[in-house]
């Protein structure tokens, strides 16, 4: 017994000293009531068990494609647009939708690049024609080598990856929008402002789609007047396609 109360009052004055009097109060004071749930997530507190969520209509709505497309970057769009030419070429009926976790296409590429035209030629020859926004092409390379005191010019021969003549210094942003305007004039169904939250498996483990986040919710995790539940979109092939992107929740 003894025992048992030097070490609850050892552990009382250790919260008094490291901890503000009002944070100690709470969390020593057997008295108190229990310190609030740190989380209210729906995958720790069900919403099933939440009070709050009673009587709101959180009935998922499903959408069914013949393929989905997650992520509107260069990689994304340039996929979705030429399997909207390849169906066309061949006569067929393909629904083809893709969905971008950024408010608009562009929103969340902010990086200047370097294109080189090769893919951009096959995909639309007249894209000059068409507007695309590659305005300054390369007309100079330098490579050095930098020391502390000395800057050492590097040859750089045809062939190597730094000989970037006939390319062009784009603003990546741009050149996104201008792609989703391409692909919706072709009949690509984009649509912004959805992230894909989950990955949806069939029975067999194979991907079925996905499902994008619940909209409508405080931060503390109650309702809103327009909560809505996610939208799943079920495909019959379902591409992720990798941006440079290596760390992203979908792909873990």
């Amino acid at each position: 017994m003894a025992s048992r109360l030097f070490k609850s009052s050892t552990a009382v004055r250790l919260c008094e000293v490291f901890l503000p009097s009002t944070t100690a109060g709470r969390l020593c004071s057997t008295s108190n009531p229990p310190v609030p749930r740190i989380t209210t997530h729906y995958s720790i507190y069900p919403r099933e068990k939440d009070p709050r969520w009673e009587g709101v209509n959180m009935e998922r709505f499903s959408d069914n494609v013949d393929v989905l497309v997650v992520g509107g970057g260069p990689a994304g769009l340039t996929t979705a647009i030429r399997l909207k030419q390849l169906a066309k070429q061949g006569s067929q009926e393909l629904r083809v939708c893709l969905v971008e976790k950024a408010s608009h296409l562009g929103a969340h590429i902010l990086s200047g690049a370097c294109i080189e035209p090769l893919a951009l030629n096959e995909l639309f020859p007249d894209w000059k024609e068409r507007g695309a926004p590659l305005h300054t092409p390369i007309t100079q390379d330098k490579f050095a080598i930098l020391t502390k005191k000395y800057r050492i010019p590097v040859p750089i021969l045809p062939g190597l990856p730094m000989n970037n003549h006939g390319n062009y210094i784009v603003r990546l942003g741009n050149f996104v929008r201008w792609l989703g305007e391409q692909a919706e004039d072709i009949g690509v169904e984009i649509y912004p402002g959805y992230a894909a939250s989950e990955v949806l498996y069939n029975d067999d483990g194979s991907v079925k789609g996905v499902s994008t986040g619940d909209v409508g919710i405080h931060r503390d995790g109650s309702p809103k007047a327009s909560a809505k539940h996610d939208v799943t979109h079920e495909a019959m092939y379902t591409y992720r396609v990798f941006e440079n992107r290596c760390t992203k929740s979908n792909v873990e």
